[in-house]
């Protein structure tokens, strides 16, 4: 019977491991700008879904032709999204 190619001249050569994957980089901290800005949008949405509800500042909004009385909904879940979406740079 042939002796198998590995174990040519009773050298054993070490296995790769297949299940341990690409080693691991670590990666570079984010800038200093990006926590802040992403908590600042989410505290401005809070913010902003709050005035939409101040009776002096819906009679000011309320002829707004796109959105009308939920302008304030409109714009602060939008502020919230792009907020968690910088949020998603922070390492």
């Amino acid at each position: 019977m042939p002796k198998s190619k590995h174990r040519r001249n009773s050298k054993n050569r070490p296995r790769r491991n297949v299940h341990a994957g690409p080693p691991v980089r670590n990666p570079e901290p984010s800038p200093p700008w990006v926590p802040r800005v992403g908590v600042g949008l989410i505290i401005a949405s809070v913010v902003v879904i709050l005035l939409g509800y101040l009776p002096a500042v819906d009679d000011i909004t309320e002829s707004l032709p796109l959105f009308g009385p939920n302008w304030g909904l409109v714009a602060g879940f939008t502020l919230m999204i792009s907020g968690f979406l910088v949020l998603i740079r922070w390492q």
